[in-house]
């Protein structure tokens, strides 16, 4: 085995065991609540050594960033997948989008472990999708941007600040999320509503 095969085979096998972490973290998190998680409770459950979790992670708060950001990638993509089949009708696509992120989040074990943790002991994890969503938020937001950008310019109404519209809409999406008021697919109709008001072009 040359040096370019042996490298290959390292990064291969620490992505693997990279995933083993946050697929175990994942687990742990949805049975008992990210507050109660420890170390080395990832990594048996992993199946690795507890330093290597500390090698690959650094933290327990480097676990739960780099599994958020896992979960955010999950979601990003199903939502790229939904633009693409939407990509003539910016309003269908809203509401399909909004339809497919608060369906699986209410039928996430793990999120309604998040959502439902006592207000007196706030989980972690429910501090990274409130205080501090900013940079998943952004993450979105650049998403429908730049998808505006290539497939809907020529559909939009050119007086709206688009860039504050898709952030505005991305955090009413996490709001609803977190405290929905009604059915998911009610809701998505009523944000794919304000999207039609505010971007569709009226000629």
């Amino acid at each position: 085995m040359n040096s370019a095969e042996t490298t290959s085979l390292r990064a291969a096998s620490r992505a693997l065991a990279r995933q083993r972490v946050l697929d175990a973290a994942l687990e742990l998190a949805g049975s008992t609540g990210w507050n109660a998680v420890r170390m080395i409770d990832i990594a048996n459950r992993a199946g690795v050594s507890r330093r290597t979790v500390f090698n690959e992670f650094g933290s327990k708060a480097g676990v739960l960033e780099a599994m958020s950001w896992h979960n955010t990638e999950r979601y990003l993509s199903g939502t790229t997948a939904l633009l693409e089949q939407h990509n003539d009708d910016p309003v269908a696509a809203v509401t399909a989008v909004a339809d497919f992120v608060l369906r699986t989040i209410a039928e996430d074990p793990l999120a309604t472990v998040i959502l439902n943790a006592a207000p007196d002991t706030p989980d972690e994890m429910l501090l990274m999708v409130t205080t501090q969503s900013g940079p998943f938020v952004e993450a979105a937001t650049l998403l429908g941007l730049a998808y505006a950008d290539q497939h809907w310019s020529h559909l939009l109404r050119t007086d709206i600040d688009l860039r504050f519209f898709t952030n505005s809409l991305v955090r009413l999406l996490f709001s609803h999320m977190i405290q929905p008021v009604e059915p998911p697919e009610l809701t998505a109709r009523s944000l794919g509503q304000l999207a039609r008001l505010a971007l569709a072009d009226p000629t």
